[in-house]
């Protein structure tokens, strides 16, 4: 007996040294926390908002023993929560906490991570759709005229959060099997003529409705809702406020074009519609952009191979000009106050404030060194380099500055851009937009070469600035009013720009000699422009209350570099250029268009790209608007002058801004003129015969896009297709527009039904339709 009680001892003190350790009393010891083991795992797959269970954990030492007493945080990522996220384990090592779906289907993870321990416990989980709430369908109407036509309802069963359901949970039926038939892909078929019907798709007890109309013999779907007016190619009907519109047919069909225009001038918010095409054929070919693209690239001078096309940004405009209008609003007053009062003291000697010294004298020479704020900043944060007078013109005086990197422009680099200043772009850009001011009475403008320009922008970018003029450089030092003060004018006419930098670049950007001289004259046409709106509204049109909107200010600019590249080539506008009369023809005067307008051309197609949600009177100052700006201004100059004459003086004498200039200087509303322009990018140089109101006169974008730009083998502007009975959504920005194809069967008519949020049109919308084939 004692021997077996012995055995029996021996056999207990075995088993518990298996299960831990002891201290030498027969207690099991405990380690610390290293590992957390899930003992209960929530529900892998779950309706949305439901419960996915209990999430349990077990925290042990390294020899498996339960730890009590351990801190464990749960969380959830995803679409899951839990109920519990702080907890601490239990006698037996557990910790636990309940999960809950989230409301939008997809995956959610829940984990558990115990104090001490390094690797935490995760647990992944699917929500889906939970059970159908309710049931939506499209179209909500279908209209028939003959047997055996067919479309197809489309309907979603949602859960009440709006996730959709699969496929297969609906089912569709008609309440009239005699009238039509639908089977369960949801498509209906015409049985007889004459009735109405529904269609009911449902899932789950929920249900949604489509109205079926078959029209009695000799009827066409637009019989009852829309008059049909016969349509000759080319021709354009325009809708406002109608919700149908019928496209008549013909017994050979036809094809149409839908052009969407957005009249607000609003660009806060983008006009929303919905359109449903009822009785379409199959779409018409398609005239929209690739859905790939090259890097875009231009046709060289002398042969057919691909030269990179640099994209310029000047996009540090908008930033710098609303920085500037924001601190000098309503300023101009003052601004001219100050300098009338500091000139009249300079000159009868009446008091201690005196006109400040000129930056750059009237007697400076070639050589002299002068020490110039060269910063892009506004009034503050001056960047003085020193600069030296490479040339002196009639109307110039070119300044380097001696930061410059070396290999750059010569001496006669410089004397050849003084002399084309003063032969070429100041009697050009004077005389399409106005003299400039002369605050300095040096009776010149600067032109200063300079490495600042270059450091605007870095390998990154992806883009490179040519230039820019600064508004400040025409403020007073010392104004008036001490918070119109602008301690960083340079107190005369100047702009400045971008320098050739062989080598190593600046900023990792390198620029050869050849790439900037092809761009230089271009450059200072258009910062020309931008220094002589800005100062005429400064000091000559004195009842100017504001600054020009950036947008335009800069269309004017990009049209200043348009007059260049006429005058350059000898060509003129209104001529409507196409690839043989820019690269072929005038092949010697071609790098004038490389050098001058392509660049335009290049901003444009960004526009066309993506034209519903750009504009030419965007508040932005991206490429896309500048283009699309540049476009409209020489679209409405060709069509109500046979000459440009004197509409560009025009602009830059407004004394008001943006679109009460356009009104000002074109003397009726602009609105129609930039809907005429969206339909003009549509159909110029497209039909044999079209208006002239849609023409543009100066160019042929379809050719220039398609054979002097490589990598576009078809016309760039962004056309999409109707499908029958399907809804298409646009969201148009204003002064734009969204465009829209489709066919019409022979010996039918198609009704079309325009909606904005279920209902009317929004007052802004125009709808053209317009008559392709």
């Amino acid at each position: 007996m004692t021997r077996l009680r012995s055995a029996l001892l021996l056999v207990t003190l075995a088993v518990t040294a298996a299960c831990g350790s002891d201290n030498g009393t027969g207690t099991t010891v405990v380690g610390p926390p290293t590992l957390v083991l899930i003992t209960t795992t929530p529900s892998p797959t779950v309706g949305a908002g439901g419960s996915a269970g209990t999430f349990t954990v077990r925290v042990s030492d390294v020899k498996g023993n339960p730890v009590s007493g351990v801190g464990v945080t749960f969380s959830a990522t995803g679409s899951a929560s839990v109920g519990t996220q702080f907890g601490t384990s239990d006698a037996s090592g557990n910790a636990s906490t309940s999960v809950t779906a989230g409301t939008v289907a997809g995956a959610a993870t829940v984990r558990a991570a115990a104090t001490g321990v390094a690797t935490a416990a995760t647990a992944n989980i699917t929500v889906i759709a939970a059970a159908a709430a309710k049931v939506a369908v499209t179209p909500k109407t279908l209209r028939f005229v003959a047997v055996s036509d067919t479309a197809r309802v489309t309907a979603t069963a949602e859960d009440q959060f709006g996730n959709v359901a699969a496929p297969n949970a609906i089912s569709y039926s008609a309440t009239d099997a005699t009238l039509v038939s639908v089977d369960q892909a949801g498509l209906v078929r015409v049985l007889r003529l004459g009735g109405t019907t529904f269609v009911i798709s449902s899932s789950a007890g929920k249900a949604d409705t489509t109205v079926v109309t078959v029209l009695p013999a000799g009827s066409t779907l637009c019989t009852g809702l829309a008059t049909s007016t016969p349509m000759n190619v080319g021709d354009i009907q325009t809708y406002s406020g109608k919700t149908n519109v019928c496209a008549p047919g013909t017994a050979a069909g036809a094809e149409f074009t839908l052009v969407t225009f957005n009249s607000s001038i609003d660009q806060s918010i983008l006009a929303t519609t919905s359109v449903v095409a009822n009785g379409i054929g199959a779409p018409p070919s398609t005239d929209a952009q690739p859905v790939s693209m090259g890097a875009l690239a231009i046709r060289d001078a002398i042969s057919a191979a691909a030269t990179a096309a640099r994209m310029p940004d000047q996009s540090f405009h908008l930033r710098q000009m609303e920085e500037f209008q924001q601190r000098y609003k309503g300023a101009l007053a003052r601004e001219r106050a100050a300098r009338r009062s500091m000139v009249s003291r300079s000159v009868t000697g009446s008091g201690a404030m005196s006109l400040s010294a000129s930056a750059i004298p009237a007697n400076a020479k070639v050589g002299d060194f002068l020490n110039l704020n060269v910063s892009a900043n506004s009034c503050t944060g001056a960047v003085n380099h020193g600069l030296r007078v490479e040339a002196i013109g009639t109307k110039s005086i070119v300044l380097s500055d001696t930061l410059n990197p070396a290999d750059g422009f010569t001496t006669a680099n410089y004397q050849r851009f003084a002399a084309t200043f003063d032969t070429l772009v100041y009697p050009l850009d004077a005389g399409a937009f106005g003299a400039p001011s002369d605050i300095d009475a040096n009776g010149r403008v600067a032109i200063i070469f300079t490495r600042i320009v270059n450091e605007m922008v870095t390998s990154q970018s992806g883009y490179f600035v040519g230039g820019f003029f600064n508004p400040r450089d025409l403020l007073p030092r010392v104004a008036a009013v001490t918070a119109d003060n602008c301690p960083g004018s340079n107190e005369g006419e100047m702009f400045y720009m971008v320098v050739p930098a062989p080598g190593a670049g600046i900023n990792g950007v390198t620029h050869t000699v050849g790439f900037v001289d092809s761009l230089t004259m271009g450059i200072i046409a258009h910062e020309f422009q931008h220094l002589i709106n800005f100062s005429r509204r400064s000091f000559v049109n004195t009842t100017a209350t504001d600054y020009e909107e950036v947008w335009l200010n800069e269309g004017l600019s990009h049209i200043a570099e348009e007059l260049l590249y006429y005058r350059e080539s000898g060509l003129s506008p209104r001529l409507n250029l196409n690839d043989n009369d820019i690269r072929i023809v005038n092949r010697p005067t071609y790098g004038f268009w490389k050098g001058d307008a392509a660049s335009n051309f290049s901003r444009f197609l960004s526009y066309l790209r993506a034209p519903s949600v750009n504009s030419p009177i965007a508040n932005g100052d991206d490429l896309a608007t500048r283009g699309a700006t540049w476009s409209f201004l020489r679209y409405a100059a060709d069509r109500l002058g046979t000459t440009d004459g004197t509409m560009w003086q025009r602009f830059d004498n407004s004394t008001v801004t943006g679109m009460a200039t356009l009104q000002l200087v074109f003397g009726t509303d602009p609105i129609p003129l930039f809907r005429d322009w969206t339909v003009a990018n549509y159909l110029d140089d497209f039909l044999p015969t079209v208006d002239p109101r849609y023409q543009h006169k100066s160019w042929n974008y379809r050719d220039i896009f398609t054979t002097t730009f490589l990598n576009i083998p078809m016309y760039p502007l962004v056309v999409g297709n109707l499908a029958d009975n399907l809804k298409t959504d646009l969201m148009i920005r204003g002064g734009s527009a969204a465009y829209l194809r489709f066919s019409v069967p022979p010996g039918r008519e198609s009704l079309l039904t325009l909606t904005s949020g279920g209902g009317t049109p929004s007052t802004p919308l125009q709808f053209m339709l317009v008559r392709t084939k």
